[in-house]
């Protein structure tokens, strides 16, 4: 007589349900949190004393800041002034002040003690550079330039010709943002900041409804000026070309040089875009302020900006 066994049902294991088993482990691996160069380059452009980062600095901060995990504005502003640092000898908040005391030197009609300071960061920068004190990005200005070394025939003269490397004129080529003469206030018909490129009002036909626009002062520019320079803008704006301001009001625009600012304002949407209008309207607001209210007393939205000295070059951005 046989005896009758169990039956196991099929994926069920010997023991029941609570019966120990084996399981592969799972193949999905979770990564930790990233961010890309285009998140820090709009978290800069958002924080006071930024200046425009080359794409290779940009990228240098995003890995720093992925490696470090820490993604507040404030660790972003702190690998900026490192990576500034490493390659410039300097961070962008120094550079601004240093241009600012040079100009206050030179406006009090003190020619030389603002040569004898530059001259003197000069030699701390090549001190640095020759000390290696500078980081792994930056191209030491101080080296002897490249030259092509040609042979005299007949002769043992070794001809060493120096590679001139072409400057951006402003004209046929932007000058881009970083560019030593565009920071101390120099004027040109073309400009880059930030790979977008901006031309000034005077040598263009026509703006082509832009986004962004650029105004350059003759002289520098404090952030709170800058701030209630763009309120003109904005008025001006409002109506002459009636297109839709993009900037944060609480931030206020974002600044490329001492002398200038950038605001965002999508020309696209305005239904004037009355542009002769809009250029004129800015120095007359600045004399005199807004045209008085027929309300409220007759009172200004905008006030004069107390510096009838004070001009503006007009930007538009590609």
């Amino acid at each position: 007589m046989s005896t009758p066994s169990a039956r196991q049902p099929k994926g069920v294991s010997v023991g029941g349900q609570f019966a120990a088993t084996t399981h592969d482990e799972p193949s999905v691996t979770l990564s930790g949190p990233r961010v890309d160069a285009g998140y820090v380059a709009e978290v800069l452009g958002a924080l006071p004393w930024h200046r425009t980062t080359s794409p290779e600095m940009t990228e240098e901060i995003t890995d720093r800041l992925n490696q470090s995990r820490n993604f507040s504005d404030q660790n972003v502003a702190d690998m900026a002034d490192e990576v500034w640092r490493e390659t410039h000898g300097h961070t962008a908040k120094e550079e601004t002040n240093f241009q600012f005391a040079l100009d206050t030197l030179r406006a009090a009609g003190e020619q030389d003690a603002a040569e004898d300071v530059e001259r003197y960061l000069r030699g701390r920068l090549k001190k640095a550079f020759d000390d290696g004190a500078m980081g792994r990005h930056t191209a030491n200005p101080y080296e002897t330039p490249a030259a092509d070394v040609y042979s005299v025939p007949g002769t043992n003269t070794r001809l060493h010709v120096l590679r001139s490397e072409p400057v951006p004129d402003g004209k046929e080529t932007p000058v881009p943002s970083e560019d030593p003469r565009l920071q101390a206030g120099e004027v040109f018909d073309r400009v880059n900041v930030a790979g977008s490129t901006y031309t000034r009002s005077e040598v263009l036909e026509y703006p082509n409804d832009p986004y962004t626009m650029r105004f350059q002062a003759n002289r520098p520019l404090s952030d709170e000026e800058a701030y209630a320079l763009s309120g003109v803008i904005g008025y001006a704006n409002r109506s002459a070309i009636g297109g839709e301001p993009m900037d944060d009001p609480l931030v206020g625009p974002a600044r490329d040089t001492p002398y200038s600012f950038i605001v965002n304002i999508d020309t696209t949407k305005g239904r004037q875009r009355n542009y002769e209008k809009f250029e004129g309207m800015i120095p007359d607001i600045i004399a005199r302020g807004s045209a008085p209210r027929s309300t409220q007393g007759g009172t200004r939205a905008i006030q004069p900006f107390g510096d009838p000295d004070l001009k503006l070059e007009v930007y538009y951005g590609d």
